[in-house]
């Protein structure tokens, strides 16, 4: 088994020097792509406090139940909505002397649902404003065929980097060589327009729009021949 080691320690070491005594030239590539959005994600909080559990529960059923009607008359598939598990519990307040006070108890629900009918948005936003149950927690756009241009955006990556590390070595008097490595630098982060996040005190425009913005970065390591 100690020859083995030192057979491999040995082997790792001469990997080593190859890898140190080989020239390589290591380079950054990044491509932004900007999409009109052709979807809406929204996540809708219902919470009731009632002075009893079960009274908070049946006023949270029927608003939740109000909620998916509201849905379903929009025509947002029940495939794009998420119901969360349900949440129950005692609610607490904070007197003037902050004391921690018992206020009833509540019973709350969290709806996530993708509006893919943009033309639809502004008769969603009016129905959700009309009462006071549901709270908009989060909006934004989003793309349809996200993973088709997360791809086309890697690969413009790619390409840049290839292109920048091409002339650096021509105005050095080298010679591109192999791939060695590479490294995405953000993972599968993607910016969606989070400035143009939507929210019911919008524009009084008929028409809504917004852009996604998907931004990518590489890292590759070249062999300089």
């Amino acid at each position: 088994m100690k020859h083995i080691f030192f057979l491999l320690l040995i082997l790792c070491f001469a990997s080593l020097l190859a890898q140190e005594n080989h020239r390589f030239i290591n380079i950054n590539g990044t491509s932004e792509l900007v999409r009109s959005a052709d979807q809406i994600n929204f996540s809708v909080q219902i919470k009731t406090i009632a002075v009893t559990i079960e009274r908070s529960k049946v006023t949270n059923d029927n608003d939740l139940a109000e909620l998916l009607s509201i849905l379903k008359k929009i025509g947002i598939n029940s495939d794009d909505i998420v119901v969360s598990p349900i949440r129950l519990g005692k609610n607490y307040e904070y007197d003037r002397e902050r004391q921690r006070k018992l206020t009833g108890y509540f019973t709350d629900v969290n709806v996530t649902f993708r509006l893919t009918d943009l033309s639809k948005y502004y008769e969603l936003a009016n129905q959700l404003s009309a009462g006071n149950d549901f709270e908009i927690t989060s909006s934004s756009y989003g793309i349809s065929d996200y993973e088709i241009q997360h791809k086309a955006a890697l690969e413009n990556a790619l390409k840049a980097a290839k292109e920048k590390a091409e002339y650096m070595a021509k105005a050095l008097g080298q010679k591109l060589g192999d791939v060695i490595e590479i490294e995405e630098n953000d993972g599968r982060q993607t910016n969606a327009a989070l400035s143009n996040t939507i929210t019911v005190e919008g524009s009084a425009s008929p028409e809504i729009n917004g852009k996604v913005v998907i931004k990518r970065s590489v890292r590759v390591k070249f062999a300089l021949n």
